[in-house]
């Protein structure tokens, strides 16, 4: 079924997307999210170079739950924000006191670590 553009438009203004579509809108914008982040997250990596095992949470804060662990030298894809970082609770892990974490993918759902203990690499 074939939308006009002006339509398109409006269809995807409401999604909450910023821009225009020259054709009909198709696609869900959750499968396009998932589908960004993934893309993202097989172009990077998270590598611990903390020196000890580093434990990964359900959130940017030490109030979330430990859902894992990255054990020393190891990798993981990036999560969700993937070379970014975000701002949430002080920590005080690898030398250093900060708020910066990073997302990992870890078993398919987004997890968090202290920015300062890991390095991002390709």
């Amino acid at each position: 079924m074939r939308m006009p553009v002006k339509a398109a438009v409006v269809a995807v203004t409401a999604l909450g997307v910023v821009g225009a579509i020259a054709g009909p809108v198709s696609a869900a914008p959750e499968a396009t999210a998932g589908k960004a982040a993934s893309a993202a997250a097989a172009s990077c990596y998270i590598n611990n170079v903390s020196g000890t095992t580093l434990n990964l949470r359900g959130g940017a804060g030490t109030r979330y739950s430990v859902v894992g662990t990255l054990a020393k030298g190891a990798r993981l894809p990036c999560g969700s924000l993937g070379q970014g970082s975000a701002t949430g609770q002080t920590y005080t892990a690898c030398g250093g006191t900060a708020n910066d974490w990073k997302t990992v993918r870890l078993n398919g759902r987004d997890a968090w670590v202290a920015a300062e203990c890991v390095a991002l690499s390709a």
